[in-house]
């Protein structure tokens, strides 16, 4: 059995959470507005996979980023 860090596990798991989190977000802007706009489907899909991008960055940057010692 390999033994790991609990820092590198639940870092991990935030990634993974953060994953999940941002495409749900994509997604449910994509289905439930942009889609039922007059929109080419291709551009809607193109907005939802931006809107996941713009999720991750924002969670990246307000919950995952480790705070530098001072």
């Amino acid at each position: 059995m390999l033994c790991f860090s609990g820092g590198i596990i639940m870092r991990t798991l935030k990634w993974m959470i953060m994953i999940v989190v941002s495409v749900g977000v994509g997604t449910f802007i994509d289905v439930n507005l942009l889609e039922k706009v007059a929109l080419n489907v291709w551009l809607s899909r193109g907005f939802g996979c931006l809107i996941a991008v713009v999720v991750a960055l924002l969670m990246h940057r307000f919950l995952l980023k480790e705070k530098a010692a001072k």
